[in-house]
Parts: C-alpha cells; structure tokens; sequence
C-alpha cells in the first residue's frame, strides 16, 4: 500500500518536531503576611504631676492627654476632691506607624488590656493609677487629622501600606482605699496594643 506523499511529509515533520521538544520543572510559592506590622515612635508619657488620692478610693481626680499634634494644651484635669492632679510639666501622647499593610486598607485598633501604672515595689497600701479612655488621632493616610471610629474604624493604610497614629488617654487616682500617698517616683506600666485588618 502505498501513503499519499503529502501524508509522509506531515508524518516526518511531525517527528522531527517531537524529537526537540524538552521539558523544565519549575516552582511555585506565595508568601503569606496577614499581620501588619507596628512600630512605635514616642511612649505615652503623662508628664509630671502632683497628685493625691482619695484615702477611701471613691472620688478620683483625671488627668486626660489629647492625641493630637498640634493640641494646647496637651495635658488637662479635673479634681474631686479630696483627689487631686496638679500639672507641673506637660506630657505628650504615643505615637505608631504601620507598615506593609494591604495598599488602602482598613484597620482595626484593640485598645490594651492593662489600665494601672504601679511604682517599683509597689506597697500594698500604696496608691496607684488607673488608664483609660483611649483617644486614637489618625495623622498620615487618607483620613489624616481625624481621631480613630471603634464603632466604624477608620484608619485606612495609604497607597504604600503605611499609616501613622497617636495615643493618648485619661489616667485617674486609684479608686480603691489606701492610707499611704504617693511617693516622689515613677509610676509605670507595659501596655500591649493591637492593629489588625
């Protein structure tokens, strides 16, 4: 039997096309990032201050630092007597960036968990201070100059993932008895905060 020459000639090509064909293996991955991250600029610092506390822990003096940049003043109070706040030096709000977030994103703050400041060696009739009422004040991105919405949360990452914030909040005289005052130290605490998509 004898094959059509139009038929030999696609077989031979067809064959010749086969024997140079080579194979290569390749990879694939992708990375996974659903944290942004979070970088603090400046601590809370509530100032310097006097300050007495209500022996029975029932009335408390507030003394409330305003997030934004531009604030005076930056520290404000408020007595109940007997408590007492009185401002020697003024105190400045924390500040954050974050970064490598999603391109205009919209993120969530949890406010920390932790609300005293203690001394070093806190005594067990000693009083201590109590911080709440965190205040959130956007001041990069697409909302600058607009305090944080919990309710709604606002603060949207720019085009390069990045956005910046400042903290501030009250801090009050303890609201539980003491028969000691407060003694001419530092009151601290470690606060942990939270940004999430």
């Amino acid at each position: 039997m004898k094959l059509p020459l139009s038929l030999i000639a696609c077989s031979l090509a067809f064959s010749a096309f086969s024997s140079y064909a080579t194979t290569e293996s390749f990879s694939a991955t992708v990375k996974v990032q659903n944290s942004v991250v979070l970088t603090k600029g400046n601590d809370l610092n509530f100032g310097t201050i006097r300050a007495v506390a209500d022996p029975l822990g029932v009335a408390q003096a507030v003394l409330t630092i305003n997030p934004e940049p531009d604030a005076s003043p930056v520290s404000t109070r408020t007595d109940v007597s007997p408590a007492i706040i009185s401002i020697i030096e003024q105190g400045s709000p924390a500040s954050f960036t974050v970064s490598e977030a999603v391109p205009n994103a919209r993120l969530s703050i949890t406010d920390p968990t932790a609300n005293t400041l203690a001394s070093d060696g806190q005594g067990l009739n000693e009083p201590n201070f109590i911080v709440d009422e965190w205040k959130y004040f956007i001041t990069s991105g697409p909302n600058a100059n607009a305090y944080y919405l919990p309710g709604s949360p606002n603060l949207t990452a720019d085009a390069d993932g990045s956005v910046e914030f400042n903290i501030g909040a009250n801090l009050s005289t303890a609201n539980t008895s003491s028969s000691e005052p407060y003694r001419d130290v530092e009151y601290t605490g470690t606060f942990q905060l939270e940004v999430a998509y």
